[in-house]
């Protein structure tokens, strides 16, 4: 449904050189119909502008019983659609909105998730209307750097990929059927050093989540666990202080700019640099080389 409904409203937001899950914004007008659509893979729908009155004709995953829901839609609401979930039609009226629909096909999940099959369950009917803050805050972060909005590197946007599957995978899917025990796993001494040298030689470079991942054998979602225990932060929050440790020792060097720093130190650009350093020293790279 989500790649029919966005590609005759708007476009896809993501191309191949992106490294999370596939987004895509749909344009919709006051009112309008649409027939026949069905959703390829998992998918969360949120919503922005309306309000507008919806009647959707679905058919039931198990019985194929035409049921059908009606409601009024307002900014900020959310829609799941398990795969292969079945509309027989969508109509609208109201004002104009924006659809931003993430979609988690079982390739992008293989690289992400030990348990790629689904993060929504399978034959479950779709859920219209949902009001959840987190959702529509992690979907929000993912458009923006999906946008160009203060890219911050492959490691965030998978990260934010992963937060979000397994929210929605914990709380509305079977997620929690499928976790595997890490009650008894950690990181041993050489793992974390591995883990050390290969962020300190590639902080120029936009390695992501699943390349540190990789280094230890681990999938990305366990991974993420283990590492926040091992370092006492993120994988981000670890890799963004690492950047900006090499940034304060490159400063010194009156010779390098501060935008050639940013671009050795794995930044997308000086802005980029200048945010996360006064985030984290209270001062802006000139300042400091000033100091």
């Amino acid at each position: 449904m989500t790649a029919e409904f966005s590609a005759k409203y708007g476009a896809a937001l993501t191309g191949s050189d992106w490294v999370g899950v596939p987004l895509r914004i749909g344009y919709v007008p006051e009112s309008g119909r649409l027939e026949g659509l069905e959703a390829a893979s998992d998918a969360v729908l949120v919503w922005t502008g309306g309000p507008s009155q919806v009647d959707i004709r679905f058919a039931e995953p198990t019985s194929g019983e035409v049921r059908e829901h009606c409601f009024e839609r307002l900014s900020g609401m959310m829609d799941l659609l398990p795969r292969r979930t079945r509309l027989y039609s969508v109509a609208w009226r109201g004002r104009p909105s924006v659809c931003t629909s993430v979609n988690f096909p079982e390739a992008s999940m293989l690289a992400l998730c030990a348990s790629p099959s689904a993060v929504l369950v399978p034959e479950r009917e779709p859920r219209f209307g949902l009001v959840d803050a987190h959702v529509v805050d992690l979907v929000r972060r993912l458009q923006a750097q999906a946008e160009g909005q203060e890219y911050f590197g492959a490691v965030y946007v998978q990260s934010l990929c992963l937060a979000l599957a397994s929210y929605l995978s914990a709380r509305y899917g079977a997620g929690s059927g499928a976790e595997i025990s890490l009650r008894n796993a950690s990181l041993s001494r050489s793992q974390r050093t591995q883990i050390e040298k290969f962020v300190d030689s590639e902080l120029s470079s936009n390695f992501g989540l699943v390349d540190l991942a990789g280094l230890v054998g681990y999938s990305p979602d366990h991974f993420s666990r283990l590492f926040k225990s091992a370092f006492h932060q993120t994988p981000h929050q670890y890799v963004i202080s690492r950047r900006i440790e090499k940034a304060m020792t490159m400063l010194q060097d009156e010779r390098l700019s501060i935008a050639e720093i940013a671009l050795e130190c794995g930044f997308s650009n000086q802005g980029h640099l200048t945010t996360a350093f006064k985030r984290r020293t209270g001062t802006t790279p000139g300042a400091y080389r000033k100091k």
